[in-house]
């Protein structure tokens, strides 16, 4: 929302190996197509790819979410016909005269469509030329036609046609010279990644692995007998139950097929089955929660719990006889998804306003989940609040958050939420009320996301009147753009007692890239800050929407001091996490007696607060996020009327760091 230029997903390195399936009978040059899955974007529609139609129909267009790879895919929607086509063109490409080419695309369609090439000649006089027809298919289905160029043609484009009544939605296209030598194909590879080699197990075990460039499928195997059926959707894994298997040592295999090798590849690993009785629940001193390892049963569920599903998605609860401790735990499963979320509950209890709770649970998932809080008001309305992100963990792992009951609150139940296709496994949840250990002092840093013109213009004078730095993380492609600011604002900060940190290039959904372009992003952003500002800059890091995976925490690791998400909370002696910095986040709705009330926090707890901010105006681009002037000023005001220290964040970093050891 806070920038509107975002990068969604990316265009397949391995798009070539994942085609060959049904054209092997080629020996195929490089794809000619430009962003052939329809993943990278131009503005708000799909980059090298046009939408257009003829005659008398009626047709819709859209870049569609989802696709048969990826993130995106073309759809065409045709409500009426008369005469005429509608059709998503790829930009024309140059191919060279009485040359064979093989042009090819996925697709799902509900009635017969066709595909087109369209030849250019030197004259620029155009020939249709049609290819093959497409029947009607509701799974995605590859069709591949080879033709030959005319003796005057310089270039060439591909349509797929829908000529009637019906939908059309198409992906992962395909023209190459069909004569050209073949790349050397890519062997297949493969990693277990769960279980460890050596690993101890028990109960249902999940397998998983990573597999190299065009794996097409995995096969799952313990000491030789299949795991079901092949996998062939990534992630790749299987369920095992250990139960069935003798305590011991096993070995587990998988093995890799794609269609570019030979041979399929083989890894495996050993470990020890022992489903004797596990550990003990921990017992957790003034613990709210009701049968908090989930071990006492209520018929086919945990007694005090409750599960529940909204929105359009296919859910299925587990119960389980293993867990972390003990012998159970719960799991949510999403095999289907398109809104809402699903979790596993624990009763409400009751809490009081004001005090601050900390919430901790461990888990296992195969995709990323979050924290959130279920508040009942007095007057009988409930409120939500994110807490705070698990990513995906193939090992038990522990997720733990801090939170402030609000005024008006009678009681909360906070949970795992699953919002997308994958499963999430909870064991040993906690939930008390928590005195935190005290810093040297209270401090508060005053953070501006995104470079908006309008922190420079509106905010920095203010700053100024009151005498108080801050830090900025800034994005490096936005400079030309009237709303952010330019390259010589950004620099005159450091002026005016700023920190100059990164927000990365484009301000992407980083989730949901790939390992290469996370790093790029994070890399780049702070080369540029530093090429533009000196060696000095950008030694602190913020994630944009604070969306954050284990991915993005490792890549952040690697160039900057500190990871700043909007994660809500405070930053004590005994809860900063420097990788993951907790804030509070100060939206339209949020009044300056709210932030009196987290700054009186701070200097109770002795904690070090963070405030985030975006545009400070009056006629924001996204107001959600905005904060007037008029209610800045009042809240630097009552800082400094309180007489917390203000600090930027690498300041603020140089005092709490040394206290954390």
């Amino acid at each position: 929302m806070r920038l509107f230029r975002f990068l969604i997903g990316g265009v397949l390195a391995t798009l070539f190996s994942t085609l060959l399936p049904s054209v092997t009978a080629y020996a195929i040059g490089a794809n000619l197509i430009g962003n052939p899955s329809a993943e990278t974007a131009a503005g708000s529609g799909p980059a090298s790819w046009t939408f257009d139609k003829w005659g008398t129909n009626t047709a819709t267009s859209s870049w569609k979410t989802g696709g048969k790879d990826g993130q995106k895919s073309l759809a065409i929607t045709m409500t009426s016909h008369t005469t005429g086509d509608a059709k998503w063109m790829a930009a024309p490409v140059t191919v060279k005269p009485k040359t064979k080419y093989v042009v090819s695309d996925w697709y799902i369609s509900d009635v017969q469509t066709s595909l087109e090439v369209v030849y250019t000649n030197a004259a620029g006089k155009q020939t249709f030329t049609w290819l093959a027809n497409a029947a009607a298919s509701a799974a995605w289905k590859q069709l591949s036609v080879e033709f030959t160029t005319p003796a005057d043609a310089v270039k060439a484009s591909v349509y797929h046609l829908l000529e009637k009544k019906g939908s059309l939605q198409t992906d992962l296209y395909l023209l190459a010279d069909s004569a050209a030598p073949n790349p050397t194909p890519t062997p297949a590879s493969v990693t277990l990644t769960a279980p460890a080699n050596g690993a101890t197990v028990s109960g249902t075990q999940q397998i998983a692995a990573t597999a190299g460039a065009g794996v097409l499928g995995v096969k799952f195997a313990v000491d030789g007998v299949a795991l079901g059926a092949e996998d062939t959707t990534a992630p790749f894994t299987a369920s095992w139950d250990t139960k069935k298997a003798t305590n011991g040592v096993h070995t587990v295999t998988a093995t890799a097929r794609t269609a570019a090798s030979a041979t399929a590849a083989t890894t495996k690993v050993t470990v020890t089955v022992n489903n004797s009785t596990g550990t003990p629940p921990p017992t957790t001193p003034g613990n709210l929660i009701a049968n908090p390892s989930v071990e006492t049963a209520s018929g086919a569920a945990p007694a005090g719990w409750s599960s529940s599903s909204w929105g359009t998605n296919t859910t299925a609860f587990g119960y389980l006889t293993t867990g972390r401790t003990g012998s159970r735990s719960v799991k949510t499963e999403i095999t289907k998804y398109t809104s809402g979320d699903a979790k596993w509950s624990p009763a409400p209890v009751s809490v009081t306003p004001g005090k601050t709770y900390q919430y901790a649970n461990y888990y296992q998932s195969n995709v990323d989940s979050e924290i959130d809080a279920e508040v009942t008001m007095a007057n009988g309305s409930t409120q939500y609040a994110y807490l705070a992100a698990a990513p995906a963990s193939s090992s038990w792992a522990k997720v733990s958050a801090q939170y402030t009951v609000p005024a008006g609150a009678t009681k909360i139940t906070v949970f795992q939420v699953l919002a997308k296709v994958g499963w999430v496994t909870a064991d040993d949840f906690s939930l008390s009320e928590y005195t935190p250990a005290q810093l040297n002092r209270a401090m508060v840093s005053l953070t501006f996301d995104d470079g908006w013109r309008s922190q420079y213009t509106a905010g920095v004078p203010l700053l100024d009147k009151y005498r108080m730095g801050a830090t900025y993380y800034l994005l490096t492609s936005t400079i030309d753009y009237p709303d952010y600011m330019t390259k010589a604002q950004m620099g005159d900060l450091a002026n005016h007692g700023a920190e100059i940190a990164s927000h990365t290039v484009d301000h992407p959904h980083l989730p949901t890239l790939s390992a290469a372009k996370i790093d790029s992003e994070l890399k780049d952003s702070q080369a540029t800050l530093r090429q533009w500002y000196g060696p000095g800059v950008a030694k602190n890091f913020a994630t944009p929407y604070g969306e954050y995976n284990a991915t993005v925490l490792s890549t952040s690791k690697k160039y900057y001091r500190s990871h700043r998400s909007t994660d809500e909370g405070f930053n004590t002696k005994d809860g900063t996490d420097v990788n993951n910095i907790k804030v509070q986040n100060i939206l339209n709705t949020t009044t300056p007696a709210q932030v009196g009330q987290w700054i009186d926090q701070a200097i109770r707890d002795k904690s070090w607060l963070v405030l985030v901010y975006h545009e400070v105006s009056t006629t924001a681009a996204d107001p959600t996020y905005a904060v007037t002037p008029a209610n800045l000023e009042a809240e630097l005001k009552l800082i400094q009327s309180k007489g917390i220290a203000v600090r930027t964040v690498d300041q603020a970093l140089d005092e709490v760091v040394p206290q954390l050891a």
